[in-house]
Order: structure tokens, then C-alpha cells, then sequence
């Protein structure tokens, strides 16, 4: 075949492709709409034949999204309490902010990319129209599935939509990563948890809104945590070193009460856990009010002689397990390395009321030594559950003690919040009395039994950087745990024994 021939074939191939391909979508347009939970319990709504996508806001994520594109804001912060829909606030802004400008470049951030991929990036992805799309496994992207998005690179964490606009996936713990780019907005999720990271990402974005189209402004979502960075910056408008930031920084606090999409009895269960405790006003009306300096207190704890205590019959026993290894001793000791912790709580189940009873931690043992550790602490009570954080790491040490511990050993996992989030959490069944710490013998000069020394001191210390080993093992063995509700009237009762079980027939 003469090369003129093959030049006018791959012509008239082009020619038809030409005539046939798919115009360019066009890009869609986006309106705010009153929130409305028994029109549209999602509170969004996709109209392909208008090509409109309508997002639904109740009035203080509205104020938060007016501030964020008033041309005099720099921060816009919507701090709100638990359950409130701040992150779906953040996701919404974003996506509309992006759709609004062609081409150009938005940058999205979370703690760090474990937690931020199963809750700031999921939601985002579910603020999409179309099916399925907060879903992405190993062999499927659902944010691709969205007739907005043309692309989802999930090695360079990069969302591009209809309009050539890319949405940068990041991390606030990886905060330089993003200081060679520039964006025309930023969404920062979660910022409360970011620690000092938070001041450096501050300083960096501050040169980086520029360049591109966008509203040039950064929307902050989070619910206070304590006395900190975020704290500093949001509501004291202070950098690292104590100084005026000179930022335009505008606060919108939303209460989880307020929050129209939520059931009267969701509402009803975020008061029982965190109504009348100090974490009240950060946890349900988007304040900063736990934690003077450390975020838990000596108050909070309270004690129980164990002649005092009269349910015994009626305890089952949990022991949480949170593991730590470094490879020597002395080395751990210098580095105040992460003690392996374990932590022994008695349940009633006839008021639903716990008791720490005992509690141990050890630094840098070898596997068989810390398998028979364990199962000398488990041996103090009959039958207890003994719960051990699955991550991957840990699988080998689960398996052994199933071999060699006594017991019903579970596997547990500490879901996506962080371990100041969940020991904060579990501060409040103290706070409350749900949970006291049982004293067999009592120290003079401490005030209660010296066992429970190391547990008080980490409870005291915590959030100023130490190592908080006894309160996550705490944590696990209450957790699934129905502290605070009895089964009594269910006739679930233990037969009478000594407080630690021993006796039961």
C-alpha cells in the first residue's frame, strides 16, 4: 500500500471520529438550597436534564459558606460539634468552588492520609452526583463513576472535574508537600487535631493562594479539641510565637442540636454521652472549652473501696492490651518509648457500671515474655475477654495469645479516630461516674490504692506529649462495653463470688 493511500485512509479515519465523538460535557451548575430532610434526606439532588446540582444547607453552614466567599474573609471556620455535618459543609463548598472556576487548582486536606481517606476524602467523594461514588477499593473508583469527574489518580491523590479544575488530596502531617503549588481555595478538615502542624500549613498557604481562579480564601472545619494550636489561631488569632496572625479570620459555631438531618433520638444520645460533662461545649455546641492546658483533669476520676463495692457477683471481666516494642530496653528508657500497657475492668451488668481494677505497663519484652506477662495479669479472674488492637503488626502477638492465654481473646480496631479522640471520649464515663477506679488498698499519701498510680499520672499528663499506654488499653477494654445501661430487668446476672469472681459455682 502506497504511503498517499495509507495518508487518505487515516484521513477519513479521523474524520469520522471527528463526527462522532461526545461534545464536551458541560459544566453544571450548582445552587444552595434550604435544608429540607423529608424532601431529600441526603440534602442534595442532581438534575442531569438541567445539568444542576443542588446542595441543601441548614442555617449555620450557610453563614460559614457566605463568610468563606466574602471577598474580605482569609478563614472562614464553621467549629461545630459532633455529628453536625461540617465535614459535608467543607465538601460542598469545595466542590462548588471548583465547578465555579475552569482550570484551575483547590486543595483539600485531613490529619493525614490514613484517617483523612475514610472520612474527609469519603465524604467529599460522596458529595458527588451519581452512584457509588464515596466507594474506591483495589479495583474500583467511585468518584470516576460521577458525571462531574473525569478523572481520580489515586497515586498523586488528584481529582479532575468536567472543567480541567484539579482537587489536590492532601494531609496536614505532610504540609510542605503542597508549598510548590498554587490554589484558589482551601478546604482544611479536622484542623483541631492538627497540632503545631497547623501553624507551619498556615504560614505555607498563605503564599500559595495565588496564581489560579478561586476565591482565594480557606474554609476551616473541626470540632474544638483542647487548648491548642487551632485554638490559638480560630479564637485568639495568634501565631507560634504569640503573635497578631493579621488574618481576617471568621468563626461560625454550629450546635449538633441545631442540626435538622439528625433524629430526635441521635440528638437524645449525643446529650446522654456529653450533656452536663466538660466536654459539653466543644463536643455538641462547637466550642474550645475542655482543657485548661492538659485536656483531662484529676477531678474527673474517682475512686471505690473495694469493701465498699456490693455488685461483685454480678461482674464479667475486660482487659484491653496496647502493645509497644522497641528493641532495647535501655533505648526505650532513653527515648521515652511507648510502654505495653494492659488494663483490667469489672462490668456490672445489672447497672451497667464499670470498675478499673487493676492496671500494669512494662517496657521492651520479647513476644514469649510478653505473651506470659499477659497471661499472668488474665489469670487474676475467671474467663475474662481480652481485647488487642488488630492492625498488622499485632496480628502475630493475637494469634499467640489465643495459644496461650486464658480466655476469650478478641481482636479489636480503634476505627477512625484518633487516639486523643477516643480517650477524650472515653474521659466522660469517668467524668460521669460510670467508671471509677476500685481501691483494695489505699496509699496514705496519694489518697488511693498506689496501683493505680501510673493509670492517674497518664490521665493528668495527657495531651502534653506522654505516652498514654494504660488509658488506650482502658479504652479497648471498654470499648463495645454497655457502660452506663444495666441489664437487670433482663435477668442476666452471675452467680455470687469474691469481687474478682472467684467462688462462682
Amino acid at each position: 500500500m502506497s504511503s498517499f493511500i495509507e495518508r487518505e485512509i487515516q484521513n477519513q479515519f479521523e474524520e469520522v471520529i471527528s463526527q462522532t465523538s461526545v461534545t464536551e460535557t458541560e459544566t453544571p451548575a450548582i445552587e444552595w438550597g434550604e435544608a429540607n430532610p423529608s424532601k431529600r434526606p441526603d440534602g442534595m439532588d442532581w438534575d442531569p436534564e438541567s445539568n444542576i446540582l443542588t446542595y441543601d444547607t441548614w442555617e449555620a453552614q450557610r453563614r460559614a459558606i457566605e463568610k468563606a466567599n466574602q471577598e474580605h474573609t482569609d478563614i472562614s471556620v464553621l467549629a461545630a460539634g459532633y455529628g453536625s455535618g461540617k465535614t459535608v459543609s467543607g465538601a460542598r463548598w469545595l466542590i462548588k468552588q471548583a465547578l465555579q472556576y475552569d482550570s484551575s487548582r483547590f486543595l483539600a486536606l485531613g490529619i493525614d492520609f490514613q484517617k483523612a481517606r475514610d472520612t474527609t476524602f469519603r465524604v467529599l467523594f460522596e458529595q458527588l452526583p451519581g452512584d457509588r461514588t464515596g466507594i474506591v477499593t483495589s479495583s474500583y473508583n467511585g468518584p470516576e463513576e460521577s458525571p462531574i469527574v473525569v478523572d481520580y489518580n489515586r497515586k498523586d491523590h488528584r481529582l479532575t472535574l468536567v472543567n480541567d479544575t484539579v482537587i489536590k488530596l492532601g494531609s496536614a502531617d505532610r504540609w510542605n508537600r503542597y508549598a510548590g503549588d498554587s490554589y484558589g481555595g482551601v478546604w482544611a478538615d479536622e484542623v483541631g487535631h492538627y497540632g503545631d502542624d497547623l501553624h507551619d500549613l498556615l504560614e505555607m498557604l498563605g503564599s500559595r493562594l495565588r496564581g489560579v481562579g478561586g476565591p482565594q480564601t480557606q474554609l476551616f472545619t473541626l470540632t474544638g479539641n483542647g487548648k491548642n494550636a487551632a485554638f490559638d489561631i480560630i479564637e485568639r488569632g495568634l501565631d507560634a510565637n504569640g503573635d497578631k496572625i493579621g488574618l481576617n479570620i471568621e468563626t461560625v459555631k454550629a450546635s449538633t442540636l441545631e442540626n435538622p438531618y439528625l433524629s430526635d433520638s441521635e440528638k437524645e444520645r449525643f446529650k446522654r454521652q456529653y450533656g452536663n460533662t466538660s466536654r459539653e461545649g466543644q463536643a455538641l455546641h462547637g466550642g474550645f472549652s475542655a482543657g485548661e492546658g492538659n485536656l483531662l483533669n484529676r477531678q474527673q476520676l474517682s475512686f471505690i473501696d473495694k469493701s465498699d463495692y456490693e455488685g461483685g457477683e454480678n461482674l464479667v471481666f475486660y482487659i484491653g492490651v496496647d502493645l509497644a516494642y522497641v528493641e532495647s530496653k535501655a533505648k526505650a528508657k532513653a527515648n521515652d518509648s511507648d510502654y505495653t500497657a494492659v488494663v483490667l475492668v469489672g462490668y456490672d451488668r445489672s447497672n451497667g457500671k464499670a470498675l478499673v481494677l487493676d492496671s500494669k505497663r512494662e517496657r521492651v519484652m520479647t513476644i514469649q515474655q510478653s505473651i506470659t506477662w499477659l497471661a499472668k495479669f488474665a489469670g487474676q479472674v475467671p474467663q475474662p475477654t481480652v481485647k488487642i488492637e488488630d492492625v498488622a503488626a499485632q496480628k502475630w502477638f493475637i494469634q499467640e495469645a489465643k495459644r496461650k492465654v486464658e480466655g476469650t481473646i478478641q481482636s479489636v480496631s480503634p476505627g477512625n479516630q484518633s487516639k486523643q479522640e477516643r480517650i477524650t471520649d472515653m474521659s466522660v464515663l469517668f467524668e460521669r461516674g460510670d467508671v471509677k477506679l476500685c481501691n483494695h488498698s489505699v496509699n496514705d499519701n496519694l489518697g488511693y490504692d498506689s496501683r493505680h498510680r501510673p493509670f492517674v499520672r497518664e490521665w493528668v499528663e495527657f495531651g502534653s506529649g506522654s505516652s498514654p499506654g494504660l488509658l488506650a488499653a482502658c479504652y479497648y477494654a471498654l470499648q463495645d462495653v454497655n457502660v452506663g445501661s444495666g441489664y437487670e430487668s433482663q435477668g442476666i446476672g452471675i452467680s455470687s463470688g469474691d469481687i474478682y469472681g472467684r467462688g462462682r459455682k
